[in-house]
C-alpha cells in the first residue's frame, strides 16, 4: 500500500473510523477496503525461531489474501531491528491518534509484492489453501525464576491442502518477540479470515 492508497481509505472509510470505534474494526474495515480494491496489504507480522534463534527463523507476514514466509537473514536472526512483530505499519497507525501516513519510515512498509521476490522469501501459502490454522499455549517452555513463572514460546501449525497435498507448517513464536498468547490470537482472528482454533 503507498501512501496515497491510505490517504484515499481514510476519506472513503470516514465514518467506519470514528473515535467511538474498536481497533480491530478499524483494522476489519481496512481490510475489507483493501479487498474491494484490489490491494494486497500486510495486517500482521510474526516472528517464528527455534533452539533461541540457532536455528531455522522466519517472518511470517499475514496479508489481505495470504501468508508470506520468508527466512530471516544471519544478522536479523540475533538482531532484529525496526519491526519485528505485530501489526504492520498501516494497520497499526489505525490504533493511533495521529493516522498520518508520513509517520512510516520507508524500511518498516512491508510489501507483498517485494518479500516475495525477495531472495530471502520461503513459502506464500494462501488463505482459501489453508485447512486449518491453530495455536497452542508452551506450556512445556514455561521458566520459573524468584519473579514467578512465564511462559516462553507459543506455538503456531498451519495445515494447508495446496494441489491436494496435505502439508503441516509448524512455527514456534517466542514470547519475547510476538507478545503474549492472548494478543497473538486477537490479532490474528482479526486478521484472517478464518477461525483461529485453540489447543
Amino acid at each position: 500500500m503507498k501512501p496515497a492508497d491510505f490517504e484515499r481509505f481514510l476519506e472513503q472509510s470516514g465514518k467506519s473510523l470514528q473515535p467511538g470505534r474498536s481497533d480491530s474494526d478499524k483494522v476489519k474495515t481496512l481490510i475489507s477496503w483493501c479487498r474491494e480494491n484490489g490491494i494486497e496489504e500486510v495486517i500482521l507480522r510474526l516472528s517464528s525461531e527455534e533452539n533461541g534463534g540457532w536455528s531455522r527463523n522466519y517472518a511470517l507476514d499475514f496479508t489481505t489474501e495470504r501468508v508470506i514466509v520468508s527466512r530471516k537473514s544471519f544478522l536479523t536472526k540475533f538482531a532484529d531491528l525496526g519491526f519485528v512483530a505485530g501489526l504492520a505499519p498501516y494497520p497499526y497507525l489505525l490504533t493511533t491518534k495521529n493516522m498520518d501516513p508520513a509517520r512510516i519510515r520507508k524500511q518498516a512498509n512491508l510489501n507483498p509484492e517485494e518479500l516475495i521476490l525477495s531472495e530471502n522469501f520461503e513459502r506464500a501459502i494462501l488463505y482459501s489453501d489453508i485447512d486449518e490454522l491453530s495455536l497452542r499455549k508452551g506450556w512445556e517452555t514455561t521458566v520459573a525464576n524468584m519473579m514467578g513463572r512465564a511462559i516462553v514460546s507459543n506455538f503456531l501449525t498451519i495445515t494447508a491442502s495446496a494441489g491436494g497435498s496435505g502439508k503441516t507448517y509448524r512455527f514456534t513464536l517466542p514470547v519475547n518477540k510476538n507478545g503474549p498468547y492472548g494478543s497473538i490470537r486477537f490479532w490474528l482472528s482479526v486478521a484472517l479470515p478464518m477461525r483461529v482454533i485453540e489447543k
